[in-house]
């Protein structure tokens, strides 16, 4: 750009000049030619009339005009030329009079056909007579208004020519002196225009890398100055905006990449235009540039894509729930809306896709129909037959002592039945609606609680002939929670041992501590746990043999109520059996 303006700068100096020499040059060779035809033509009147004086007493052939053209060009420094009328020259300055018959005659030169018709004639031409350049001007000779000859007064314009030459020389000077004097002073003035430039050029590259910050000083208080404060001011808010949307972005990032939920917008071809990492594990993307990918070549499922394929088409919101077994099987439900834009709501962009994991929620759901199913099961059983008891009482059979003693007997033992079933639901209950938080934590003594326990398993194991046996290592460390929850714990896994084992056999109870945890064992010579069972035992209301169960008195929520107790004390519980050979029960809970 520098050289450029430089080179504009001294085309435009160069021209400057050139242009002023070439007017100075033609005005000043006008304005001297205008002056020699004016001597020229006052010069010429006089002689005529110093002529015409002399025709008034002589003949034009008794006049010496070779003479007079000699005497009168001396005078005024010209040279002078007398014509007849016919054109042949009577007299020149220049030429002797012996010579003049060899003149070619002079009737049809432009300035005398100009004077004998009686205006004065100028014109400007070589002389092939002399070989000079002349400038002529031609005056009718007259007498008594009668034209008899025409005086011609040559000019040489050698003269002219000499000052023209000089002229172009000291133009030719004043170019180089003007380019000498104004190329150091351009130079000058183009810097103190371009460095500003340049400053503002590196200074929008660095903005143009990301240096936001970076601001242009200029010492000046002319346009450029208004240019660079102008651009500091972009620069700024710039700056600002890029921050702001920044910010916005992060947060944004922050949020969509910490939702569980999956999230996916795309424009109005199908092409994605943000997604986020929980979309992709639900749709299976291993991918990892998605954005401008059409969506449904992305998704493997065809039951998945089918159903997506379906909602997009639909020209309203929608929402629907498909199960999917790749990675691994969710049951997802999928709304879709429309992106508009906020400036012109009518306007749709795009749609955008969120993806909820309902699988637990569809657990849950089953859980709780299998468990009011499973509760109303067991309620109905024992009540069944307190009702029919009760009927049966009532129409005549309380009267039959022996008859009413066993109804009464067998009432009992329902409503014993009922009394465990409530009192397992409510401790149920009561654990999960404190969200396995112990609220008020107490310091529990693990070697009381075992014993506590192990006085009341030794009368339920004498009723059935069992040996029951505890082991616990002196002095083991307090663990912090529900004193209540934690005998609940051991009785029940206690109680279940002594339950499942036939008479003679042997139920044994371990407590140590290894490193950091507390270990309470409990092991049984019972009838054991097929291996296919052991998984769900945990389970709300399973058992592993109904019959069985109902003849030993279960409930199917001591294990239940056991393993969420365990989670509530942060720790964990593994079963060991095998059918026929008795189990082993061991909770782990971290000091």
């Amino acid at each position: 750009m520098k050289k450029k303006i430089f080179t504009t700068y001294a085309i435009l100096i160069l021209i400057g000049t050139l242009i002023t020499g070439l007017l100075s040059l033609s005005f000043i060779r006008i304005s001297y030619l205008e002056n020699v035809e004016n001597m020229l033509m006052t010069n010429g009147r006089l002689i005529n009339r110093l002529v015409e004086e002399k025709l008034i007493n002589q003949s034009l052939d008794e006049i010496e005009f070779s003479s007079l053209s000699h005497m009168y060009s001396n005078e005024i420094n010209a040279r002078v030329t007398f014509i007849d009328i016919e054109g042949k020259v009577v007299g020149d300055s220049q030429i002797e009079e012996s010579n003049l018959h060899n003149i070619e005659n002079h009737l049809y030169r432009s300035e005398i056909q100009k004077a004998i018709s009686g205006e004065v004639g100028i014109s400007e031409r070589f002389s092939s007579t002399v070989k000079i350049d002349y400038l002529y001007v031609a005056i009718p000779m007259k007498r008594n208004n009668e034209i008899l000859g025409v005086t011609r007064l040559a000019y040489p314009l050698n003269e002219i020519n000499k000052i023209n030459i000089g002229l172009i020389r000291n133009i030719i000077i004043s170019v180089f002196i003007g380019l000498l004097i104004a190329i150091p002073l351009g130079y000058r003035y183009l810097n103190h225009i371009t460095e500003p430039i340049k400053e503002i050029t590196n200074i929008a590259r660095k903005i143009a890398d990301g240096d936001y910050k970076s601001r242009v000083s200029v010492q000046s208080s002319d346009e450029i100055k208004l240019l660079a404060d102008t651009f500091n001011f972009m620069s700024y808010t710039l700056n600002t905006n890029i921050s702001e949307l920044q910010d916005k972005n992060t947060k944004l990032k922050s949020i969509i990449s910490s939702m569980k939920e999956g999230l996916i917008a795309i424009d109005n071809n199908k092409k994605i235009i943000l997604i986020n990492a929980p979309a992709k594990k639900f749709f299976n993307i291993n991918a990892e540039d998605v954005f401008g990918v059409q969506l449904q070549s992305l998704i493997n499922n065809n039951k998945l894509k089918n159903v997506l394929n379906e909602m997009l088409f639909q020209s309203t919101a929608e929402k629907a729930e498909v199960m999917v077994t790749e990675p691994e099987t969710k049951a997802l439900k999928i709304y879709t809306d429309f992106i508009k834009l906020n400036e012109d709501p009518n306007r749709i962009i795009g749609t955008l896709i969120l993806i909820l994991d309902v699988t637990e929620m569809r657990k849950l759901e089953k859980m709780r129909t299998d468990f009011v199913a499973n509760v109303s099961h067991e309620l109905k059983t024992p009540l069944t037959s307190i009702m029919g008891f009760i009927e049966t009482l009532k129409s005549g059979a309380i009267n039959n002592e022996k008859v009413r003693d066993r109804f009464l007997d067998i009432i009992e033992i329902e409503t014993g039945r009922l009394t465990r079933l409530i009192d397992d639901l409510l401790t149920l209950s009561d654990i999960e609606s404190n969200g396995l938080n112990f609220g008020k934590k107490e310091q529990i003594s693990v070697n009381n609680v075992v014993e506590e326990v192990s006085h009341m398993a030794e009368e339920l194991s004498k009723q059935k002939s069992i040996k029951y046996t505890y082991e616990i290592e002196g002095d083991l460390p307090y663990i912090y929670g529900s004193r209540d929850w934690l005998k609940q714990l051991v009785l029940n896994l206690v109680e279940n041992a002594i339950k499942y084992t036939l008479e003679n056999g042997e139920v044994k109870v371990f407590g140590y501590q290894r490193k950091n945890n507390i270990f309470i064992k409990v092991k049984d010579s019972g009838i054991g746990i097929p291996k296919k069972d052991i998984p769900r035992l945990f389970e709300r209301f399973y058992r592993v043999d109904k019959a069985r169960s109902q003849k030993f008195g279960g409930t199917g929520l001591g294990l239940a109520i056991v393993k969420h107790i365990v989670i509530a004390f942060g720790g964990e519980i593994r079963v060991k059996s095998e059918e026929g050979k008795g189990a082993e029960f061991t909770v782990r809970i971290p000091l």
